[in-house]
């Protein structure tokens, strides 16, 4: 299901999630991403990406920097991170790993997309 005032820039697109970072967030799912916290509460969980810090919980809204769980301190949670649950306004990257993770992905289970590009432009 997708809520069509979380999706998109214009239109049924309400703030604070009117800047396409939906589609952003969960196209990283279907690229192997995991969210930040590792899908866990007790920091155990792991998003399997080495330059992101372990987080307790989401985080919502615009959180203060620094926000410290699990012990990631002194800079915390990277809540401005794509797969976090911030406002569309308070997210802006993915980490270099998480890029390495993707591409993989590209590389590996989701080739298909790149074989068939080339094809569908003749």
């Amino acid at each position: 299901m997708i809520l069509n005032t979380a999706y998109g820039t214009k239109g049924t697109a309400t703030a604070p999630f009117n800047l396409g970072r939906t589609s952003t967030h969960e196209i990283g799912h279907w690229l192997n991403l995991r969210h930040i916290w590792g899908d866990t509460e007790d920091c155990t969980g792991t998003d399997f990406v080495d330059d992101t810090p372990n987080a307790q919980l989401p985080n919502y809204g615009k959180p203060k920097f620094p926000h410290v769980s699990c012990n990631n301190g002194p800079n915390g949670d990277m809540f401005m991170n794509f797969m976090d649950y911030v406002d569309d306004d308070s997210m802006m990257m993915f980490t270099a790993g998480q890029v390495v993770r993707m591409h993989a992905t590209l590389e590996g289970p989701r080739k298909e997309l790149l074989i068939a590009a080339p094809a569908a432009r003749r």
